[in-house]
């Protein structure tokens, strides 16, 4: 499959703040800072959650550098059911509406989440088993861009109702040369869903990650 990554429309979008200092000492005791590796109960520790936000955020050290975010919908053997299951800035929603992709941001930097997923997980089809979250930077091979030209990256999940903040994720490792990071995956147990900071470096682009799960047509 190739994924079209040609030229971007935007859309004028109101991105939420991230929360002031005040408000996440509130919240200190609940919010859980995630390890590389590091899984979560996540609706077990949380029985009334179903829509979520999941907020990716960065600085840069240089020159801008054009950060994507993508969602992988699988089944339960890791694969994607169809190009309809991949959600970026050319397809923001799911086919269950289940999942939403707020837009694409360009630059990173300020004090916001710069890309935003919304999910509602009592809305995933049946057949979904995992929710991959990736990132990866538009033309980085052409641009000779990579993650060690990205700062103070980190992924943060809320509940999207209460806005409170139950993790987050610092991709604190050294991503030089690296195009592409496999950022979180939640996982479908029976009726619980669980979430693993993976925090996985790549040199793959985005086409090359519909080709390691499994959509090549």
């Amino acid at each position: 499959m190739r994924i079209t990554n040609g030229s971007k429309q935007k859309k004028d979008q109101e991105i939420p703040l991230r929360k002031n200092e005040k408000e996440d000492a509130s919240h200190e005791a609940i919010k859980k800072n995630l390890m590389k590796g590091q899984k979560l109960d996540l609706t077990k520790d949380n029985p009334n959650i179903d829509q979520i936000h999941i907020g990716l955020g960065w600085d840069l050290s240089g020159q801008p550098i054009d950060l994507d975010t993508q969602v992988f919908l699988l089944n339960d053997e890791d694969k994607l059911l169809s190009s309809k299951h991949l959600i970026y800035y050319h397809q923001q929603q799911s086919l269950d509406g289940a999942v939403r992709h707020l837009g694409d941001h360009q630059f990173g930097g300020g004090h916001r989440d710069n890309e935003m997923i919304i999910m509602q997980l009592s809305r995933v089809s049946p057949d979904i088993h995992k929710i991959v979250v990736t990132a990866t930077i538009h033309d980085a091979h052409e641009r000779a861009h990579h993650f060690g030209q990205v700062i103070n990256a980190y992924v943060r999940l809320s509940d999207q109702i209460t806005q409170q903040e139950i993790c987050t994720f610092q991709l604190t490792e050294d991503y030089s040369y690296c195009t592409s990071i496999i950022c979180a995956e939640l996982t479908r147990d029976q009726h619980e869903w669980k979430i693993t900071a993976a925090g996985q470096g790549t040199t793959l682009d985005l086409n090359d990650l519909c080709h390691i799960y499994g959509f090549t047509s």
